[in-house]
Formats: structure tokens, C-alpha cells, sequence
């Protein structure tokens, strides 16, 4: 009978301390994100506090241009929103934001800038993020899906069309998920800024930050197997290494959300053409704020090389 106790026992603590808690935390990380606009005064994150009025003039100046909500429906039934802003060019930057954030808070300065250029641009939001529908949040992993969507969009408007695939943080990782795949003839090339390796290993990472026990991870992993068919320890660099298109990596040394050693790592492991930035003293996704210069200069000879 006591042997019934003991285990008794180990199944309450596993309940308590370790399947509630990863619960929780999964359902915390994985669900539908609350974002606010670069103009809520609710707004704060640090990284961007020092640029964010040229931000928002940057955002202004874009929407002056005019825009059209446009939406697509996800292999899974979900609706996806994004703004295009078509100037009637031959070539399409998508950008794609990272995790928790509304696009223009990662992506207005690229995007205007992108815009300036020629470009046609796709701003959308992820699943689980703002207009876009969903219940959850893949990190990259499902979202990988809903870029070759989007793509699919744009050329059935135009066929003639070249793309850039333009992602950051998660974003960048969604990117490097899909690197081993793409193989649309009308994506000339790639740009990742800052994207992270695996979930799994970012979850490890914040663990550390906020003090919680890294044992919630694997656990947190099952959870993703069951409720979305994904493994966030599938790692970015298993993709790379088989690269399709050809890839500008763009990192910060001041990232500490996702650390510039994991930007190499990324770099290392990528198999095609491939040029890396390092932005000094960028903060995670400033690094084209922190030296517009230096970022626009080497994308700009990155993609005149692909775009002709």
C-alpha cells in the first residue's frame, strides 16, 4: 500500500510543480499576443526608446502613401492580414516581424526605406498577432507556412514580380526555418536580422532572465508536439545548412535577447551565398536605427547583386 502512496505522491508533485507550471508557461508563450502600436503611449521598450520619434516620422511618412488591408486565408484555415503599399513597382519586399511585437514597432524604418527604393511593400502581421486571426503563436515553425502564402499572394497578383523576404528576430528565424525549401525562381534573396536559433533555446535563455526552472522547457516542448504538431527544439541551422537562396545576416552586438554568437551560429551554418552586418552597440532589431548607414549601405550592395 505504501508503494501506492509513493507514487501517488511523485504524480501530485509532477502535476504541481512541473505539467501545471509548463501549461501555463506554454499557453503564456504560445498564445495570442496583445500587441500595441508604435504610437500607444503604452508603449515601452527600451531598445527603441532612442529612436523612436525618427520611427514614427518613418511610419507617418509610409502611411502617407496610402495602403490596402489585404488578407489570406493559412493552409489551416486561419486569416492572415498585412498592409501593402503598392507603388506599382516590378519587385516586393515582405517583412516580416518577430514575436510580441506589432510589425511597424520591428520593421517601419526597413520597410520606408525599402519603399524609397522601388519596392513594393508587404507589411504583415503573424497569426495570434494583431488583425491576423489565431489562437496561437508558432514561433517560426508554423509561420514558415504562412510566408509561402503571402509569397503565393503576390505573385498571383503579378507573376512578374521578384521578391524580398525580409524577417526579423522571429521574424528571421521564420526565414531560416523555410531557407531549406524555398525555391520560388522569383525570390532573388533573403534578409535575416537577428533571428534565433530554436524556441527551445530562446525558452532556455529567458529562464535564466526571469529566474524560472529551466526543467518547464521539455515539458513545454511536449505540450507544442500535442497542441500544434511542432518541436521548438528544431534547431535553424539544421535548415541553413541546405540554404536555398542567398542570405544577408544582420546582427547587433548589444542583442541580448538574442545573442550575436547565435547570429553566427546561423551565418556559420548557412550553405549558399552569404554576407553578414554587424552593427555595433545595436540592441535587439535596432540595428538598422542604431547605423541606418551602415546597414543600407551593405543592403543596398546586396541587393543589386540579386535584383537586376
Amino acid at each position: 500500500m505504501i508503494y501506492i502512496y509513493i507514487i501517488l505522491a511523485i504524480l501530485l508533485f509532477l502535476i504541481i510543480f512541473i505539467i501545471a507550471p509548463a501549461v501555463v508557461c506554454y499557453l503564456s508563450v504560445f498564445g495570442r499576443r496583445k500587441v500595441l502600436p508604435l504610437d500607444d503611449d503604452k508603449l515601452y521598450k527600451p531598445a527603441i526608446e532612442p529612436y523612436k520619434e525618427k520611427m514614427l516620422a518613418d511610419r507617418n511618412a509610409l502611411k502617407e502613401h496610402g495602403f490596402e488591408r489585404v488578407s489570406v486565408t493559412a493552409f489551416d484555415g486561419v486569416t492572415l492580414c498585412g498592409d501593402l503599399y503598392d507603388q506599382g513597382a516590378s519587385k516586393t519586399a515582405i517583412m516580416i516581424h518577430g514575436y510580441n511585437a506589432d510589425p511597424y514597432v520591428n520593421l517601419v524604418s526597413p520597410a520606408k526605406w525599402l519603399f524609397d527604393q522601388g519596392f513594393n511593400v508587404l507589411v504583415i502581421y503573424h497569426r495570434a498577432h494583431g488583425c491576423s486571426g489565431g489562437k496561437r503563436s508558432g514561433m517560426g515553425l508554423i509561420e514558415q507556412n504562412d510566408v509561402l502564402t503571402w509569397l503565393r499572394y503576390i505573385l498571383d497578383r503579378n507573376p512578374a514580380q521578384y521578391v524580398l523576404l525580409y524577417g526579423t528576430s522571429m521574424g528571421g528565424t521564420t526565414l531560416a526555418y523555410l531557407s531549406d525549401t524555398l525555391d520560388e525562381e522569383r525570390v532573388p534573396c533573403v534578409i535575416i536580422d537577428c533571428g534565433y536559433i530554436s524556441t527551445d533555446n530562446q525558452l532556455r535563455h529567458d529562464c535564466k532572465k526571469m529566474h524560472m526552472p529551466p526543467l518547464l522547457v521539455p515539458m513545454m516542448r511536449r505540450i507544442g508536439i500535442w497542441d500544434q504538431r511542432i518541436d521548438i527544439s528544431e534547431r535553424t541551422t539544421e535548415h541553413l545548412k541546405n540554404a536555398q537562396k542567398p542570405i544577408l545576416f544582420i546582427h547587433g552586438t548589444a542583442d541580448m535577447t538574442v545573442p550575436l554568437e547565435e547570429g553566427k551560429e546561423n551565418y556559420d551554418a548557412c550553405s549558399s551565398e552569404k554576407r553578414m552586418v554587424i552593427v555595433d552597440g545595436a540592441a535587439h532589431t535596432t540595428a538598422f536605427q542604431t547605423n541606418e548607414e551602415q546597414v543600407t549601405t551593405e543592403v543596398t550592395g546586396f541587393l543589386n547583386q540579386y535584383f537586376t
